[in-house]
């Protein structure tokens, strides 16, 4: 079972990373403008970056300022939509 400590679990985010952003890799622009989830949000270097879950499971790292987030949507992950069998 997967647990995480942060506020803004579960919040739907649309990543906006800026173009040519050195912070970023392909895979950050593959998902950019794709709706997500938040999964934790940490702290490396004094930068808050969230781990933002998408429907096909993948996982990609963002800065939080980068996101555009909709506090007024169903919260959830995938995790919480897992069938435990």
């Amino acid at each position: 079972m997967h647990r995480h400590n942060t506020p803004l679990r579960g919040v739907k985010a649309v990543p906006r990373p800026k173009p040519d952003d050195p912070s970023y890799v392909a895979v950050n622009y593959a998902y950019a403008g794709k709706s997500g989830h938040i999964h934790e949000v940490v702290t490396i270097g004094g930068r808050q970056l969230a781990k933002v879950g998408f429907d096909d499971r993948k996982i990609v790292y963002y800065l939080l300022d980068d996101l555009e987030l909709d506090y007024d949507s169903k919260r959830g992950t995938f995790h919480d939509t897992d069938v435990k069998g």
